[in-house]
């Protein structure tokens, strides 16, 4: 009885470790021709997670979504990603976080540009954060 006990017990530990490794060494995918879920301006995302933040979680959290505003700061960070911030209101944005050796960092886009980024949500701390982001190509 005991050394069923163990061995079920060595099998679990072994598929955990296994999924485990699966999952650390998955290829990172790109979201750059996934289609968005939601296409909106910077104020009304930002709008829609200050009036009711659960709602919003619920409704954005983890989704591909389009955004357009005006870029009102930039920015690469410690572990050199690029990002950028697009105006909501005085005090929040949204923070569009590209990946690390992004090419955007290098092109045009300056402080008081409208652009669109396309990224997944991640909720909201100061600003609302969108990570993986991309420039979506006009077609």
């Amino acid at each position: 009885m005991k050394k069923k006990i163990l061995f079920l017990f060595c099998a679990i530990i072994l598929i955990g470790a296994g999924y485990g490794f699966y999952l650390f060494h998955k290829p990172h995918l790109s979201i750059a021709e996934e289609k968005p879920l939601f296409q909106m301006d910077a104020t009304s995302l930002l709008g829609d997670y200050q009036s009711d933040e659960n709602a919003a979680n619920k409704k954005f959290l983890g989704k591909v979504i389009e955004v357009q505003g005006t870029i009102s700061d930039q920015s690469v960070d410690e572990k050199g990603s690029f990002n950028l911030v697009l105006r909501g209101d005085d005090l929040s944005g949204i923070n569009c976080q590209f990946e690390k050796g992004s090419s955007y960092a290098q092109s045009d886009l300056k402080v008081g540009k409208v652009i669109r980024v396309k990224g997944i949500c991640t909720g909201m701390l100061m600003d609302v954060v969108l990570v993986d982001c991309v420039i979506p190509q006009v077609n």
